[in-house]
């Protein structure tokens, strides 16, 4: 129970973006929830799917989830950019054979034409890849009755072009912290008509996956996109419900800003702004939170105030894979086992009181 008057810390989980690279996140979660019950979880984009599991109480689970999702292919390319590839693929190799060659597969490809129909709906297309699979899983998994931990789940709201909090409180959690943040205009609560919605709005990475959209507490619809672009590591969130212990899991190691990143396509640039934007943002977050220590240690008499310790855990190399590399079963294996082995190294290390 999270209550106001309790000595107890409110431990909060914080798990950010990171798409395939969630797997590492995974395994560190999994490890985490073994030895210790968090009073909070927060989640944006993967997060948010490893963190519901996690909220439910099911994160011995995470390992199989993973699994089931390398082997279903959680990303696969929309049918309309899968005909815009095998057309590009069939017109390169053409190109390198000889002219008899060529003209009979230039009549295979016109025999194939009828698969590629669907070519003059591209103009129309949010998202390249197709996330019904990745949707399948989640509504699969998420039960909203499960929840046993408040579940705060951070997304971009094109719409208001803002970012958002969808949040659901368990009913034994402080009472006053609940209201405070549910009354906050830009967090909408989390019921069982938008359980599924606000995970996956929160997962739907532009251009990649499609946006959401979801029937908010205005009684209008708005259109969702992935979390990362807005709090790619959701603190505030966790430190507005109340936490006093905050366990922040980052998929990315520490890199020096000396060392220059490689930029080969369109991918790097998304991929890199997001991560310099997520930066960027922890940053300033990491600040307000030592300031707000330091108004503790002060003895600064504000409502609410009370000193936060945070932990980070995170990889020590480059975790190898693309970000939307999904269908990589040894590669996601590897990876939260890796982060298995970081989570209890960092608990041995430090033990939680």
């Amino acid at each position: 129970m999270v209550d106001d008057s309790s000595a107890q810390p409110v431990r909060a989980l914080i798990l950010g973006g990171g798409g395939a690279r969630g797997a590492y996140e995974a395994g560190v979660a999994a490890a985490l929830a073994e030895r210790l019950h968090f009073d909070i979880v927060c989640g944006t984009s993967i997060g948010a799917i490893n963190g519901f599991v996690v909220a439910q109480g099911m994160a011995d689970t995470l390992e199989a989830l993973w699994r089931e999702a390398a082997e279903r292919n959680v990303a696969p390319y929309r049918p309309e950019v899968a005909g815009v590839m095998r057309l590009w693929s069939e017109l390169h190799k053409m190109g390198q054979e000889s002219l008899r060659a060529r003209m009979h597969d230039a009549i295979a490809l016109c025999e194939g034409l009828p698969g590629l129909r669907g070519l003059s709906h591209l103009h129309g297309l949010f998202g390249f890849l197709d996330s019904s699979e990745m949707r399948a899983i989640v509504r699969e998994h998420a039960r909203l009755d499960k929840l046993n931990s408040a579940l705060l789940l951070a997304v971009t709201n094109l719409t208001n072009a803002r970012g958002n909090t969808f949040a659901y409180f368990p009913d034994d959690f402080s009472k006053s912290r609940r209201t405070a943040v549910l009354a906050h205009d830009d967090v909408e609560p989390i019921v069982e008509e938008n359980y599924v919605d606000a995970i996956c709005a929160s997962a739907a990475l532009p251009a990649a996956f499609e946006p959401v959209t979801v029937a908010c507490k205005n009684n209008r619809r708005h259109t969702f996109v992935d979390g990362a672009f807005t709090n790619n590591t959701p603190l505030r969130p966790a430190v507005d419900a109340g936490a006093t212990e905050i366990f922040v899991i980052s998929v990315d190691p520490l890199i020096s800003p000396q060392v220059e990143r490689r930029v080969r396509h369109i991918g790097d640039v998304i991929m890199l702004a997001l991560e310099a934007n997520s930066s960027q943002m922890l940053q300033l977050d990491l600040a307000l939170l030592e300031l707000t220590n330091a108004d503790v240690e002060r003895g600064t008499d504000r409502p609410g105030a009370r000193r936060i310790t945070l932990r980070q855990i995170r990889p020590e190399e480059a975790l190898p894979i693309d970000p939307l590399d999904f269908a990589e079963p040894g590669v996601i294996a590897a990876l939260v086992a890796e982060g298995r082995r970081d989570a209890e190294r960092a608990l041995d290390n430090a033990p939680v009181a």
